[in-house]
């Protein structure tokens, strides 16, 4: 089932063909995603310098849980779900698959969330603020886009949507570069900038563990390597560079707007600014054309596991809109919890989404498939503590966020009021 979606994942790489460079590459996509705009808000909520030690920290952390990962993946073979079933048995395969659901949908939620306070944004500026429907409403409409690409089975074909929205995601980030440089420069450093907050740095730990989203991917990255016993080195270096791509982009968000930060740093950007307002629509196309892709594991995982592999839509209408129903439902879902939280909500649902869903796959599972295939006795009892601090680290950064939602302290403000009331 998982085997499906995972090695179809890498849709430019042949199973054993790919080479370092590419890995590489492969990596930085699944890596540098949208968590990168949540970060300079994240670092209001943990304070500039600890924020800082905690991002490297995390990373550091994240970067010996996925060579635990692999040293496990290629002692046992197979993708993430195998490698579980190997070692532990179907309930742990099954746990995986729960949790990657979860995360993924949760990642979709966001991007809905965030598409839809971009394109009240835009919409507000392009009409003089005379918008005549809720920000809310483009949360349904994305469905319109998003739903007819759902029903498409072969990953392959969703490839122009990546390739897409990876070229709008970077010209938004390069833009925001320089509109927080500018800032920066003609402004000085935001107003009131916090080095410690140790009241909400929880949230920062889970929107930073929420910024390596692409978890889901390196084990099909290995199966698509030429030598896959070099991946190691290739993922140190790519974990480098995120991390030091993750700290400055956060650092220079934080410092050049300060208190004023927003939970996304794209609706910082200066209102009635052409290149802006550029940026808020094709950072929200991103979003939408992005959504389908991140579901697909997801998708597959329920529509296989209702309909099996013998009740085909080539062979019965009556499976092929069965299928396509449960398709449906689930960026449904994803919208309807989109709906729920709303933009004001969106920094804490970030964290909530890295906390609950992320922290499993990063830390817990990859020390316990480890224990299972060392027999250093050293070996063993670092495993054992990774999967004690991600236990520990989950709960108690789930406990902070859950109380973040009943009293919220710190709170950071969702999108500027461009609109007087």
């Amino acid at each position: 089932m998982e085997k499906a979606f995972e090695e179809e994942q890498i849709e430019h790489v042949a199973e054993g063909t790919a080479s370092n460079g590419k890995a590489l590459f492969m990596l930085l996509k699944a890596f540098v995603g949208t968590g990168v705009v949540f970060l300079p808000g994240s670092f209001a909520s943990g304070g500039l310098i600890l924020s800082i030690i905690l991002m490297i920290v995390i990373s550091a952390v994240c970067l010996v849980a996925f060579l635990l990962l692999i040293k496990s993946q290629l002692a046992v073979g197979g993708d993430y779900g195998q490698v579980a079933l190997k070692l532990y048995g179907p309930w742990l395969r099954y746990l995986i698959l729960f949790f990657l659901c979860m995360s993924q949908m949760g990642f979709v939620s966001s991007y809905i969330i965030f598409a839809s306070q971009n394109l009240g944004l835009v919409v507000d500026q392009l009409s003089h603020c005379h918008r005549a429907f809720p920000e809310s409403t483009f949360i349904w409409l994305s469905l319109v886009i998003i739903i007819p690409i759902t029903w498409v089975r072969k990953i392959e074909r969703l490839s122009w949507n990546a390739i897409v929205a990876d070229v709008f995601i970077l010209f938004g980030l390069v833009s925001v570069v320089y509109f927080a440089s500018e800032q920066l420069e003609r402004n000085g450093p935001g107003r009131n900038l916090t080095m410690v907050n140790s009241s909400d740095f929880a949230l920062m730990i889970g929107t930073a563990v929420f910024s390596y989203e692409g978890i889901g991917m390196v084990v099909p990255i290995i199966q698509g390597m030429k030598r896959p016993d070099e991946f190691p080195r290739v993922l140190t270096l790519g974990m480098i560079i995120c991390t030091c791509l993750f700290v400055c982009i956060g650092t220079l968000g934080y410092v050049s707007y300060g208190e004023g930060i927003h939970a996304s740093v794209v609706s910082n950007l200066p209102p009635q600014n052409g290149l802006a307002i550029a940026v808020q629509l094709f950072y929200a196309i991103a979003m939408v054309l992005t959504s389908p892709f991140v579901l697909f594991p997801p998708l597959t995982i329920v529509e296989q596991g209702l309909f099996g592999d013998d009740r085909s839509g080539r062979l019965s209408l009556k499976y092929k809109w069965g299928k396509n129903f449960v398709r449906s439902m689930i960026p449904i879902v994803s919208a309807s919890v989109s709906y729920s939280v709303g933009p004001e909500g969106l920094n804490k649902f970030v964290a909530l989404v890295g906390s609950l869903c992320c922290m499993p796959l990063c830390f817990i599972f990859p020390g316990l498939f480890h224990y299972k295939v060392t027999n250093n006795r050293w070996e063993k009892v670092g495993d054992i503590i990774m999967v004690l601090w991600g236990i520990g680290i989950m709960i108690f950064t789930l406990y902070v966020n859950i109380r973040s939602w009943f009293v919220p302290a710190g709170l950071i403000e969702a999108s500027p009021n461009i609109c007087p009331l």
